[in-house]
């Protein structure tokens, strides 16, 4: 690992320019451009604010905010395992024909999207002015909550970036998978209106501590217990562990594979 840090740390301008790239070519021969970044969540928290706040009357206050501040990190992680998942594949040429650190490849996705959810963050920013939801001292520690959504991002986007080269359908189960994901983390829905029975089911989702982080900074302005921050950390640093095993044990055949 040691030596892989080495390498990305000399390779960083390669790093820089993929990640570049990758937020260029999201929104290539777009009409709007870059603005999809913020219509996108938009238009998401439209739909789903008339689905379950107008139609199913969900009692939640704030329920645009709510939701919206849930989608932030969702967006982000599913968005960047989704690419990086065949981000080896779609670059191939690239793998075959010069040496690099095959990492970069996957975090340049994963750190594109993670720019574009920084900001995005301006939307919710402004969405608190809007509803007269008051800015708290606790949102200095928002930074915090987005260490342990990088490094789930970046161990799941490794896993799926290397093992889908191997079996390729993975990519179309993928985003069955995180359809699945969506409904089990408290993203439309509040945390404590899940049945007791099947509620520390649902707080084994990392996804769901990291939600419940965002929301108790910026709606309840209350810092995260430290169980919470904790808990999502250290289940980031198994999946990283895991993601990067895997690839790095995988590496050295992505080639021959492709």
């Amino acid at each position: 690992m040691t030596t892989n840090i080495k390498d990305l740390y000399h390779y960083r301008d390669l790093l820089f320019n993929l990640t570049m790239k990758e937020l260029k070519l999201k929104y290539k021969n777009s009409v709007i451009g870059f603005l999809w970044s913020f219509l996108h969540p938009i238009l998401l928290l439209i739909v789903y604010t008339f689905a379950f706040k107008i139609i199913i009357r969900m009692q939640i206050e704030n329920f645009a905010i709510f939701v919206f501040t849930a989608l932030l990190p969702w967006m982000f992680v599913s968005g960047a395992v989704t690419m990086s998942a065949n981000s080896i594949i779609n670059n191939q040429n690239l793998v075959k024909k010069v040496y690099f650190p095959r990492i970069i490849i996957p975090l340049s996705i994963v750190l594109s999207n993670f720019i574009t959810m920084l900001i995005n963050f301006v939307i919710l920013f402004l969405g608190l002015f809007f509803f007269k939801i008051p800015f708290t001292t606790a949102l200095f520690f928002l930074p915090l909550v987005l260490i342990p959504t990088l490094l789930l991002t970046i161990g799941l986007g490794l896993f799926f970036s290397t093992v889908t080269v191997k079996f390729r359908d993975l990519s179309h189960l993928i985003e069955i998978f995180f359809m699945v994901w969506f409904y089990l983390t408290p993203i439309i829905y509040n945390a404590a209106m899940i049945p007791e029975p099947y509620h520390r089911y649902i707080m084994l989702n990392p996804l769901t501590l990291i939600v419940e982080m965002f929301r108790s900074i910026v709606l309840d302005g209350v810092v995260p217990s430290g169980d919470l921050f904790w808990g999502a950390l250290l289940y980031s640093l198994c999946f990283l562990l895991l993601g990067y095993f895997i690839f790095n044990k995988r590496e050295s055949r992505l080639a021959e594979e492709l």
